[in-house]
């Protein structure tokens, strides 16, 4: 987390210096919580190092040039010595400040002082919502300065965030007397100042050389100059408060009102009146009572409440959140170019709905409005929900096209007004801990939004969400292995608070690269809007949820608890000595490390023994505290045993880092098993048949060719001395590198027993045709019996999830049809020689 705190008592000479004891004092209680990332700090010592720093603001506030004052001390940066548009004041710091006189004059006196300027381009105005332009202009001397210096002179625009809250479209009568969030009065700015420097930021935009931006300019005049890079300014400023604020805030009801203005509802709405014979009247008001169940009602009011709540509940039962503030500020960066943000979160748990406006709001960033399944707005639950933003949408839309066209609508109201939204690709929470594809729907309507002409950009941010103990494990592993699942209900919610009495570890944020739409359509060749067809529509939909889903997974957390388990369940015995445990925590880390994956705080360097402090040693506590893994002592040596009928759950951590680790996996697999034959050609060609086997699993390279991946992939391991090449073969050079290869191979151990399962169930198919439901009824009952059997060992592998995964690849094969929603063998599989042909294949790669 990057705060602006600092080690006060460094700076306190020149505190003593600038401050009076009243300045002092409200500097230290309040100032050192204001956020500056360090990139916007690192920007101000360049520019006073390399020239005249002149401190660009929007509204004049006393808090914002106390606020100020007291970051430039602290940092040792050239302090303010000449401020324009501000009320006079007295005592320290003001009065060594030039307040009043020339301008000109003035400005030469901070430079001579070595200090900098600060200009407020309006002041508050009692009965002036918006504030005014400031009386003083001193731009013009600034344009005279600029031009006869032999320094550069820099105009710096600067937000100081007190307020949380978005101006209204129509101001009340409350801002006429003091102020809106973007102009506040003084007492209005005191207030929020008092409320809020616990969440407030300082953000500093781009810089303008005034020097240069005069020498672009040199047949203008001093005035003229002046006129056009104070105008640059505004935009910059605005830029940088739709950021931080978004779009004005409109009521409810006026969203609602303008979205049933929609052309295409209208459209339909006709349309269904004419096919269906119905009264338009009627049918605008069932679109209307559609929207009412759909759209948010985010209230500020709910928000103020809701905040000490959620605060305590974060506090007690998580360690701390933390968050990529770079991969943060670098996403929120395209608002600033007028593209509208859509946050796209991976979706592990209910807590998801929760943890990214709570750090948005902690921010002082605007909160989006967040998608949710119709299954929560229940009440009181539901309520509470609609007014922190959320906005429900039906699991399934069916034939219903009044619905359809309304929900789309409303989309497109919100990507029109630059809405900041959220919602969950992969549609409903990942039970397995693994990615799940992107859902496409209402990804496809966010790009018609675009398409359509409601927006000219979108910036998709990818965002992986990662837990160290995940709240829902227990019912997660029940619904996995065949359980139903339960409904969220009212009995749902009163039996929740048994998790305030646990301790579920850190939470981490991180954030990929932001996705622009209209760069991704004309990376595809898409230019012009008006000429893509639905076919390429339909691609690029696909490409985008792809491409989003891959950055959600490059950038995803590496936990101790990710490791441990993946160490522990990628191994056909029971359990595993201390020393081995550590040994694999180690290897996977460095390979980790050398993708440049990201680990969590503390766990690069940490010792990777269980039985020595760190976080290794407190996953494996955890998951023993948990009893999904038990310990035995044998030869004076610890062994970590997984829990037979837990491994469902423990495998949820390991799947988290799957498609971080699957390459190499892939290759390990390939190299060591299969047919046994070690030519680098054989191979390649195991290791394409196992990503295509499993490409409803994982998550692949976006934009990169099979060959690449894999060539790059056993470089690595060559690299490592994991592999070696020998007479165009590829083998283990020694017993150290095949065993770690074994580990590597043995992380698909459970996905090629769930698919060797699925296999199996092929000749109850051939009894007759079963429904969906039915099939997987029958795999979930050949897995148990295989594994009492013996005959499979990973009881991770009897997994709802993965064996739908599997039925569809065997679908999209032709070894399964579906005819009238029954299901049948397909050509692929009719003849039991092809079913068993299939079964031995994955036998092989799992060394049987």
């Amino acid at each position: 987390m990057v705060t602006a705190l600092v080690k006060v008592e460094d700076s306190e000479p020149a505190l003593r210096h600038e401050f009076g004891p009243i300045g002092r004092a409200l500097g230290r209680r309040y100032c050192p919580h204001v956020r500056v990332g360090p990139a916007a700090e690192a920007e101000l010592r360049r520019l006073s190092a390399e020239g005249f720093v002149v401190h660009v603001q929007r509204t004049a506030a006393w808090v914002s040039f106390l606020y100020l004052a007291w970051l430039l001390v602290t940092r040792g940066l050239a302090p303010v010595r000449a401020v324009f548009n501000m009320r006079r004041w007295f005592g320290r710091p003001w009065r060594r400040v030039a307040q009043r006189g020339p301008m000109d004059v003035r400005l030469e006196f901070a430079r001579r002082k070595g200090g900098s300027a600060l200009v407020f381009l309006q002041t508050t105005a009692i009965g002036r919502a918006g504030g005014r332009s400031g009386r003083e202009d001193p731009f013009p001397a600034l344009v005279a300065m600029a031009r006869k210096s032999d320094r550069p002179v820099f105009l710096v625009p600067e937000l100081v965030v007190w307020e949380k809250w978005s101006v209204r479209l129509k101001p009340a009568w409350a801002d006429y007397v003091f102020g809106t969030p973007e102009a506040p009065g003084f007492l209005h700015s005191v207030l929020a100042f008092w409320r809020n420097h616990k969440r407030a930021q300082f953000r500093v935009g781009t810089p303008i050389d005034l020097k240069a931006f005069a020498s672009a300019n040199p047949a203008d005049y001093d005035a003229v100059v002046a006129r056009k890079v104070r105008g640059v300014l505004h935009v910059h400023l605005a830029r940088e408060t739709r950021a931080v604020f978004g779009p004005p805030y409109k009521p409810p009801e006026r969203v609602i009102d303008e979205t049933l203005r929609d052309r295409t509802l209208r459209q339909v709405i006709e349309q269904t009146a004419a096919r269906g014979g119905k009264d338009l009247a009627s049918l605008e008001r069932e679109a209307r009572r559609h929207l009412n169940a759909i759209a948010a009602r985010l209230h500020p009011t709910v928000i103020a409440l809701l905040a000490p709540i959620m605060s305590w509940m974060f506090d007690r039962i998580y360690d701390g959140i933390e968050v990529d503030e770079a991969g943060l500020e670098r996403a929120l960066q395209a608002a600033r170019h007028g593209a509208s943000i859509v946050i796209c979160p991976s979706h592990k748990s209910h807590i998801d709905y929760l943890v990214m406006s709570w750090v948005l709001w902690k921010r002082g960033y605007q909160m989006p409005v967040v998608a949710a399944g119709a299954n929560l707005s229940f009440f009181p639950l539901g309520p509470v929900l609609r007014r922190a933003g959320a906005f429900f949408l039906r699991r399934s839309f069916g034939a219903d096209r009044l619905y359809t066209a309304t929900f789309k609508a409303y989309v497109k109201k919100l990507v029109r007004d630059g809405v900041p939204q959220e919602f969950f690709p992969e549609g409903g929470r990942s039970r397995t801990g693994k990615l799940l594809p992107a859902k496409l729907g209402l990804l496809g309507w966010e790009v018609d939004a675009v398409l359509d002409g409601g927006r000219n950009d979108l910036a998709f941010i990818p965002v992986s969400i990662d837990y160290e103990r995940i709240v829902e494990g227990s019912s997660y592993s029940k619904e996995l292995q065949g359980g139903e699942k339960k409904a969220e209900d009212v009995g749902a919610l009163i039996r929740a608070p048994k998790v305030l009495f646990r301790r579920y570890g850190t939470i981490h944020l991180r954030f990929d690269e932001p996705v622009l739409l209209r760069e991704f359509m004309r990376s595809r060749g898409l230019d012009d809007p008006a000429e893509i067809t639905e076919e390429e529509k339909r691609s690029l939909v696909r490409a985008l949820g792809h491409r989003i889903m891959w950055g959600i997974a490059r950038v995803s957390t590496v936990t101790p608890h990710a490791l441990v388990s993946t160490a522990l369940l990628a191994h056909p015995g029971r359990g595993l000595p201390a020393s081995v445990l550590a040994a694999r925590v180690e290897a996977l880390r460095r390979m980790l490390l050398e993708d440049g994956s990201n680990l969590s705080p503390g766990l690069a360097d940490a010792p990777t023994d269980p039985t020595v402090p760190g976080p290794v040693r407190e996953a494996v506590l955890g998951f023993v505290e948990d009893k999904l893994v038990r310990t035995e002592q044998a030869k004076g040596e610890t062994v970590y045993l997984p829990v037979d009928d837990r491994r469902v759950q423990l495998a949820f951590y390991k799947n988290t880092i799957l498609n971080l680790v699957v390459p190499r996996a892939l290759v390990a697999c390939a190299a060591l098993r299969g047919v046994l034959d070690a030519s680098e050609e054989s191979v390649r060609t195991k290791a394409l048949f196992l990503s295509r086997l499993f490409k409803l699993e994982f998550i692949y390279r976006v934009g990169t060719p099979f060959e690449i991946i894999f060539t790059e992939t056993v470089d690595r391991l060559v690299g490592d001395g994991l592999l070696a090449r020998k007479d165009r073969a590829l083998v283990p050079p020694d017993a150290r590198a095949r065993t770690i290869l074994e580990f590597l191979a043995d992380v698909l151990r459970d996905y090629l027993q769930s698919y060797l399962l699925a296999g199996l169930t092929l000749d109850d198919l051939a009894a007759g045709p079963m429904d969906r439901k039915s099939f997987l009824r029958a795999a979930l009952e050949t897995g148990r019996m295989e594994f009492l059997q013996g005959r499979i060992d990973a009881a991770e592998a009897i997994s709802r999830t993965t064996l739908e995964n599997a039925l569809a690849w065997f679908v999209e094969q032709e070894m399964v049809a579906e005819r009238e929603r029954k299901l049948v063998l397909g050509p692929g599989a009719e003849r039991p020689e092809q079913r068993e042909a299939f079964r031995e294949e994955l036998r092989s790669y799992l060394g049987h």
